[in-house]
């Protein structure tokens, strides 16, 4: 159904691959400046596109360009604003940083076949604000979601108007990435349907749901031969658990210290199980896969996305053992695009050795 990257695609340019890597590093810092933006706004109900130009969240006055250099300003400023003289967040500089590094690993892996370069460098922008919203909100914004979902569905559109052959649509008019897309709904909302029969708490927000079923639709562009469809899919699905398991304990320590450090009180806010039954965890999973988001985001998206919405609280309060799913989500996809392929051959050499030796 889809080919190893190398096995298929030729070389979109005869430029050498240090070129594409340096441009790809400076394209990533630039957009995540504006990844910046995305990060501190969406979760806040304000616009995107007013004010147009970027201010300082301590004394919201206007930006000017030589405070705007992606890296080099915040160095420069001793990580602080230039008017105020507030201390800016490291945050700022990571992800500034982060993007540039993801962009130039990913020219460098995937620049012989130009259109999944793209898409992925498309998609991994989105990525990296879902990363750090859901990180500090424990939400991801609709638009980001439904984002994720059109990159790769409009790839493979785009493969089999161009008759790519790992693109062939299913029965002749399906696209694959909507199966794909189905089968990442299904791993990650059934492990939050168990989650709620388990503790009548959700296990799982409907918002990783949503974004499982564009990663899941995005990885058909990166599925291993020997591991199909299938295989890749629970790789990433491995992938995910694992980090989570591995760093979701380092995080609630660190979140417990820093408590400790500040002083906080305890927050007095309950959490009760959720006031659902199954059908409405079903029809939950049905609004996932019908995508009933995307639908309700159209309807509106020139208000989402151009006008500010009501101002959201800035104190994001959560369950004190509670855990952010999407960044693992977001680790174990990043892992499987880059080391899937090999995982499952070891795997598969471990397991049956005779089989793959023949």
């Amino acid at each position: 159904m889809c080919n190893d990257f190398f096995e298929r695609g030729e070389k979109t340019t005869d430029a050498p691959i240090w070129f594409w890597v340096v441009t790809a590093f400076v394209l990533g810092i630039t957009i995540g400046s504006f990844l910046n933006v995305v990060i501190w706004r969406l979760p806040r109900g304000q616009s995107l596109m007013r004010p147009s130009s970027s201010y300082c969240p301590k004394c919201n006055r206007s930006l000017s360009a030589q405070d705007l250099v992606p890296l080099l300003s915040f160095l420069f400023l001793g990580r602080k604003c230039r008017q105020c003289k507030q201390p800016i967040s490291w945050r700022y500089f990571c992800v500034e940083l982060l993007t540039g590094l993801l962009f130039a690993v990913i020219a460098w892996r995937f620049w012989q076949n130009g259109a999944d370069c793209i898409a992925l460098l498309l998609f991994t922008a989105v990525l990296v604000p879902i990363y750090f919203i859901d990180l500090e909100t424990f939400t991801i914004p609709d638009s980001l979601n439904v984002l994720v979902f059109a990159i790769p569905l409009v790839r493979d559109i785009v493969g089999i108007i161009q008759k790519e052959p790992a693109h062939k649509p299913l029965w002749g008019w399906l696209p694959y990435s909507l199966v794909a897309a189905v089968g990442g709904v299904l791993i990650f909302g059934i492990v939050r349907l168990i989650g709620w029969i388990w503790k009548r708490q959700e296990a799982m927000g409907l918002g990783d749901v949503l974004l499982a079923r564009g990663m899941g639709a995005m990885l058909l562009c990166f599925v291993s031969p020997s591991g199909g469809l299938i295989g890749t899919l629970l790789i990433w699905f491995l992938l995910a658990i694992g980090a989570g398991a591995i760093v979701g304990p380092l995080m609630l320590l660190f979140r417990q210290k820093r408590a400790i450090i500040e002083e906080e009180p305890e927050s007095p806010q309950e959490f009760p199980e959720e006031d659902s039954n199954l059908g409405e965890q079903l029809f939950a999973l049905a609004y996932c896969l019908c995508l009933g988001d995307v639908w309700g985001y159209l309807k509106d998206v020139r208000h989402r996305w151009s006008e500010e919405t009501a101002p959201v609280e800035e104190d994001f309060a959560v369950a004190p053992t509670a855990i952010p799913f999407g960044p693992f989500m977001v680790l174990g996809f990043l892992l499987t695009v880059f080391f899937g392929g090999i995982l499952i051959s070891a795997y598969l050499g471990y397991a049956l050795p005779k089989s793959v030796s023949s």
